[in-house]
């Protein structure tokens, strides 16, 4: 069912030869698609326009009030109507109170230097790849856009699969091995035990490889999965754990992306006589330190993280380290340069 566990290179929603930035998913409101029109309906003059405009951004005013109140059945867009009560109103427009913001105590200015610095040093980096200065006015949208692809294409494909597989033992009177609570040990036993009954669980592995921790890793997984763009990512660190902050013991979310980004994409290249455990994208394009990558060799070509905590990650490419600034995007747009990188310097190519 879930395409992206698959080993058939043609299983990708994008092939290699196009980088995920270069695509998206876009939702697009069910207003857009209403195509029964009448005459009534038709813009025949400059009043009908200003009618028109003004009846859709009562609509659009509408459905965003709605879609607030989550909790509700009735504010699903699936479920919407317009009989509310009173009390329901008072509810959603409560959540959209007028307030004076906070001044920040610490001065605006400072923030705003660091800012400018930031992005001049990402431009210095990026005019070593390419000429095109206007590219960076892309990289927002490029890293808003990969965020989702990220998240729906792994993600979220990786949750229906810890599922699927634990229902799936949960049957075969194995309810020890339930992902999240079984060690990593104990589903590698399991994956070679059961491999015939469930195929996909020697994958899943794959993607669970990271830390001890189990429940901390599946848990967060599900989190980070939850609302489309991964609004609860910490670059830095993670979310709480039984009752505790995230400490260093447990992984970053950045690590766990970048660990689940470079399983996916083992999972997408074909089998490689010289990388049996399966990790050919991993072995290759992937180093971590106290390791370290031979900038003297012209082939070498990888993502490196120089730093665990906090994450840091550089891009080495033909014998010179590209090191994009420090902070919550480092790792986004080091992908995003090694994706465009092999996009427009690689014919699209890995290997």
């Amino acid at each position: 069912k879930v395409s992206s566990f698959s080993h058939s290179p043609n299983g990708s929603p994008y092939s290699m030869s196009v980088a995920p930035v270069e695509r998206s998913h876009y939702r697009f409101s069910p207003i857009l698609y209403n195509n029964s029109t009448s005459k009534d309906d038709c813009i025949t003059d400059v009043k009908s326009l200003d009618t028109f405009l003004r009846n859709e951004e009562e609509k659009q005013h509408r459905v965003q009030l709605g879609s607030s109140d989550s909790s509700s059945p009735s504010s699903s867009p699936t479920f919407w109507n317009y009989s509310r009560s009173m009390a329901d109103h008072a509810q959603i427009l409560r959540k959209f109170q007028y307030q004076l913001a906070c001044r920040s105590q610490a001065p605006s200015a400072h923030k705003d230097e660091a800012d400018l610095s930031s992005k001049q040093a990402a431009e210095e980096v990026w005019a070593r790849v390419t000429m095109n200065r206007q590219l960076l006015d892309h990289i927002d949208s490029w890293t808003a856009k990969f965020r989702n692809w990220i998240n729906d294409t792994i993600l979220v494909p990786l949750v229906e699969e810890m599922e699927s597989v634990s229902t799936q033992l949960r049957r075969m009177g194995c309810p020890e091995l339930q992902i999240g609570e079984a060690s990593i040990s104990s589903l590698k036993q399991a994956a070679l035990v059961k491999a015939p009954l469930i195929p996909t669980l020697n994958v899943l592995v794959q993607y669970l490889d990271l830390t001890p921790n189990q429940e901390y890793l599946v848990e967060r997984i599900r989190e980070l999965s939850q609302g489309g763009c991964m609004s609860s990512f910490r670059w830095n660190g993670g979310g709480d754990f039984k009752g505790r902050k995230w400490d260093t013991d447990l992984p970053t979310d950045s690590s766990i992306l970048m660990h689940v980004f470079c399983t996916y994409l083992d999972s997408r290249l074909p089998p490689h006589p010289k990388y049996p455990d399966g990790k050919t994208f991993t072995s290759q394009h992937f180093i971590q330190t106290p390791d370290k990558p031979d900038t003297s060799n012209e082939n070498v070509f990888c993502i490196y993280q120089s730093s665990i905590n906090p994450p840091h990650y550089e891009l080495i490419y033909e014998c010179h380290p590209y090191s994009l600034p420090k902070g919550r995007n480092n790792m986004f747009h080091t992908l995003l340069m090694f994706l465009y990188i092999i996009k427009t310097k690689e014919s699209g190519m890995l290997g």
